[in-house]
């Protein structure tokens, strides 16, 4: 399973490496891959993730969260 996050703000590798931190710390994300040129995130999960804490770490990492595409 996974989720494809829309983000904006990011700019550089250490960006990306930011948001993937975040995201791969919240139980039952597998992996994250983050691209500032793309201006998403696509996540792998090994269950249910809420999306309220997929937000959330998108915003901790000091990034905006647009929408989650599919």
């Amino acid at each position: 399973m996974q989720r494809t996050i829309e983000i904006h703000g990011m700019s550089c590798g250490h960006c990306e490496g930011r948001v993937k931190k975040e995201l791969e710390a919240i139980p039952g994300v597998e992996s994250a891959e983050a691209s500032a040129e793309d201006e998403k995130a696509v996540v792998k999960l090994s269950k249910d993730v809420d999306e309220e804490k997929l937000k959330a770490a998108v915003k901790e990492a000091g990034y905006e969260f647009v929408k989650f595409t599919e």
